[in-house]
């Protein structure tokens, strides 16, 4: 373990690929915008706000390309302090964010006046409701995000010989192709068999439920794996150019459809969220997505986006985009409060207008970077400290006891 892990910070270090925070950085706005964007005054951003899945598949799809990336050459299981140490990088940080805010948001929601001493709250902070119930609607819905990635870290572990099995780029390409069939499948499958859209108790097993998201994991390591067996050159930097170029063009174009009046989906979400053609949006978009992580990842330059999204500025705040995603949430409750007027006429309300969204961004992003910086980074590193010196210790005993049987 203690030799283990010096290599791996090196190798991150020099396979950094800075670019990809930046993209980070905008995907988190757009999915903040999402939730959060006043609906009024309308504008031709409006189409592409309802498409928000498509910057949560290219989270999933960017989690399993990094972690591939930068563990294919480790041999993870090989100890429990490497295993350990996995687990710690992978999840620490997801963890705390997820409980921070399902705390807030419960605490917030508890002041208000709801019952949230429930069973199924319980079953939200204990990680499970989502396998059960997949419905988005624990006390910090995003959280959703980490509970249905959780098993794709868990098991990487020993799903990671998937994409290295193939001994060439063309045998990981049938290998992503076939992923992202078993992704797609299943809601084509029903669409095709009931000949109608999918049902809003249908959708929710096709996407937020945890194994539904498995294949679409896997599929960014295949897209590392081909990195590995055939580098990208510089000179295919365009065409990732152009399938990032035609996929927000058509998010933006592609119209929304109108929500029928049987739909069961949540009332306040956008209207034609996840109805019709939307249902197959985010899984449609994997192609486009793929071929952007791949013909991007060179080490040589060669994509305008790539050198566009590296700006300093967008690479810096990608570092904390999963605390704004899980973090929203709670503080847009906190702004709940201030909306009405009250304190006998001394407080005249904040309307949640573009003005008071702009605000409650910048507070966003403020809050997250103070607490990565003075909180979650220093928990991660003594929490990684220690484990280390536990493993090193359990190690040298393991080996005090082998030599005096000997």
């Amino acid at each position: 373990m203690g030799q283990m892990e010096p290599p791996l910070e090196n190798k991150v270090q020099q396979d950094r690929m800075p670019h990809f925070d930046g993209a980070r950085t905008l995907f988190a706005m757009w999915i903040v915008c999402h939730h959060m964007a006043p609906r009024e005054p309308t504008s031709c951003l409006d189409a592409m706000l309802v498409r928000v899945d498509v910057g949560v598949e290219f989270f999933i799809l960017l989690s399993g390309f990094l972690t591939h990336h930068l563990y294919m050459g480790q041999d993870i299981s090989a100890t429990c302090g490497s295993l350990f140490a996995y687990f710690v990088r992978r999840v620490f940080r997801c963890l705390l964010a997820t409980y921070v805010g399902m705390v807030l948001c419960a605490l917030t929601q508890w002041l208000g006046g709801f019952d949230v001493c429930t069973l199924k709250t319980l079953s939200c902070f204990l990680l499970s409701k989502t396998w059960v119930d997949p419905t988005p609607n624990c006390p910090n819905m995003p959280s959703w995000f980490v509970v249905s990635l959780l098993p794709c870290w868990f098991l990487y572990p020993w799903m990671k010989f998937l994409p290295q099995a193939g001994s060439s780029a063309k045998h990981c390409m049938c290998l992503a192709f076939t992923l992202w069939c078993l992704a797609i499948g299943p809601q084509l499958c029903i669409l095709f068999w009931q000949r109608s859209w999918l049902k809003w108790n249908q959708l929710i097993f096709t996407w937020f439920w945890p194994p539904a998201l498995m294949p679409d994991f896997m599929l960014g390591c295949c897209i590392a794996s081909i990195v590995h067996h055939n580098p990208p050159r510089a000179e295919v930097g365009w065409i990732g150019d152009i399938a990032i170029v035609v996929l927000v063009c058509a998010c933006m174009v592609v119209p929304v459809p109108t929500t029928p009046e049987d739909w069961a989906g949540p009332d306040q979400w956008r209207p034609g969220h996840y109805v019709a053609w939307e249902q197959l949006f985010a899984r449609l978009s994997a192609p486009f997505l793929c071929t952007f992580l791949y013909c991007t990842a060179s080490q040589s330059g060669g994509s305008l986006t790539a050198s566009l999204l590296s700006h300093k500025t967008l690479v810096s705040l990608g570092r904390y985009t999963l605390e704004v995603y899980l973090l929203q949430m709670p503080l847009h409750d906190f702004f709940l409060w201030t909306r009405a007027p009250g304190a006998q006429g001394l407080w005249q309300g904040l309307p949640w207008t573009p003005e008071v969204f702009w605000f409650y961004l910048l507070l966003l992003w403020v809050s997250c970077v103070m607490f990565v910086e003075f909180l979650a980074e220093p928990l991660n590193r003594k929490i990684k400290d220690r484990s280390l010196n536990w493993v090193g210790k359990s190690l040298s005993q393991l080996c005090m006891l082998e030599h005096q049987q000997l």
